[in-house]
């Protein structure tokens, strides 16, 4: 059967990235990926190394007559994020990933793409089946869970790799080099609510909010998109400030790195007043694009009647400290770097929110590349928490990569990059948690570069990748491996 890919350049790359893009392999649940990378190896009698949370490393001999040169890492993930449009039917566990081309873009249809990291993965693999790459030993590391909680690289076992010049392909800038890395911290927070019937007057009503864009909350942070968790607390605060709301549910977001595009509540008003409710919500809709409507035109605020029965929401409190929390928490961009111009140093995300019984959970994800400020925009977080009757949790920290601009790796780089270019690459740090930070750190120090091909709309539907910069990404890829050879 034909595919979209077959008759892209450069083949090797896309071949494999269309045996990817065909695999099942949303975060957590990596099997049949690492059964193809497994097979793929043995096919070609390489040595495969395995540690105990599933990360590999494909041990690939030199070309002929380089077998001297320095081992070089080149690493990978091979979990991606599973997120689709709200009205698509799609099933990350066993469907394919639909694509079509629009000019020089490769685009999922409805679905995230997976390019993000499956296009480094398949240039680790085509770096070892095509003959005209000229390298010298290399071990091919493939991490996995890395978008959920960088599970792979916090657990790796230092022992499964012998180099110390990695390799990063995990980028999504053509003609960036990254040097250094955010860290991070996950936050789970826990609002304990009291519950009781609703009056006799109410109605309930359900909010939601659609047509947000989303994409990565470290990429994409500095974008000030829409959040759709901070624009229903505004509709709900509007509504708040005019009756008596009670709050029965509210779910929004289901990945912490990712701004949540859609949220919804379902909450009990009077019935007197669910005209001007809907009238308040336009009116917020209409306020909130002044803002938004050049990065977030979609953004669509839709309220209707409930349904289903509501048997005891939130009491009047319980629904006060719920929304003054969402409104304080803080969201956004915390601060730039003083060292590097327009790189975010410091942001927030509120990324999900979800109901039980007992109350409401809600989680953040914040981010710096300055561990003081880090730690400070959790404090800030917290402080809100606390205010509100809640709790908070920390999980998941994971340091940052601090930039190195004498690095050998990074003066061979840029000579290649001026060869093959004739200017000068993009020197830069990453406001997102690249690997590189933990496994530097697991490997007592390391050697690191992070570059990639030109991807936009990350960790989103509608993900895509520019089709030449795969080619420019590629042979500066090549040229890379030839000189360490």
């Amino acid at each position: 059967m034909s595919s979209p890919l077959d008759n892209l350049e450069p083949s090797f790359v896309w071949k494999h990235f269309d045996q990817l893009r065909q695999i099942p392999r949303a975060s957590g649940k990596e099997e049949k990926v690492l059964a193809h990378i497994k097979k793929w190896a043995a096919d070609r009698k390489f040595a495969v190394r395995e540690d105990s949370v599933g990360n590999l490393c494909v041990v690939v001999p030199a070309t002929a007559g380089h077998e001297k040169a320095r081992t070089v890492i080149v690493q990978g993930h091979v979990d991606m994020v599973a997120e689709k449009d709200k009205a698509t039917t799609f099933d990350f566990d066993k469907d394919p990933i639909a694509v079509r081309i629009d000019g020089d873009w490769l685009i999922a249809d409805h679905t995230t793409l997976g390019a993000d990291n499956g296009l480094g993965v398949a240039a680790a693999l085509a770096s070892a089946d095509d003959p005209s790459v000229v390298h010298g030993p290399m071990e091919i590391l493939c991490t996995v869970d890395e978008e959920t909680a960088l599970t792979g690289a916090t657990n790796l076992d230092p022992k499964l790799v012998e180099g110390r010049t990695l390799l990063n392909l995990d980028s999504e800038e053509d003609g960036t080099l990254f040097v250094g890395c955010a860290g991070g911290c996950t936050a789970a927070i826990d609002l304990p609510v009291k519950r009781a019937a609703a009056p006799s007057d109410h109605v309930a009503m359900r909010v939601e909010i659609t047509g947000l864009k989303g994409g990565h909350s470290g990429l994409a942070i500095h974008e000030n998109r829409g959040n759709s968790i901070k624009v229903l607390a505004r509709v709900l605060h509007e509504w708040l400030r005019k009756t008596d709301l009670r709050v029965d549910a509210m779910e929004g977001g289901n990945k912490h790195n990712a701004i949540p595009r859609e949220a919804s509540a379902v909450v009990t008003i009077p019935k007197a007043f669910a005209q001007e409710a809907r009238e308040l919500a336009a009116l917020t809709q209409k306020k909130a694009l002044t803002e938004l409507v050049t990065i977030d035109p979609g953004l669509t605020v839709t309220v209707t009647e409930w349904k289903e029965p509501v048997a005891e929401p939130a009491d009047p409190a319980s629904t006060l400290r719920l929304i003054a929390m969402l409104i304080g928490l803080p969201h956004g961009v915390l601060a730039m770097s003083r060292d590097i111009p327009g790189l975010t140093e410091t942001s927030t995300n509120v990324a999900i929110v979800k109901t039980d019984k007992a109350g409401f959970q809600v989680v953040t994800s914040t981010r710096s590349s300055v561990e003081a400020a880090l730690r400070f925009g959790l404090d800030q977080a917290k402080a809100v928490v606390l205010l509100a009757g809640g709790t908070m949790s920390e999980s998941g920290g994971y340091p940052g990569w601090q930039p190195n601009m004498s690095s050998p790796l990074l003066a061979t780089c840029k000579s290649v990059f001026r060869e093959l270019r004739g200017k000068e690459p993009h020197v830069t740090a990453i406001h997102a948690g690249l690997e590189c930070g933990i496994i530097g750190e697991k490997l007592g120090g390391a050697d690191m570069i992070s570059f990639g091909p030109d991807l936009a709309g990350v960790h989103a539907p509608g993900e895509k990748v520019n089709i030449p910069s795969v080619a420019r990404f590629w042979d500066f890829y090549k040229a890379v491996l030839r000189s360490l050879a």
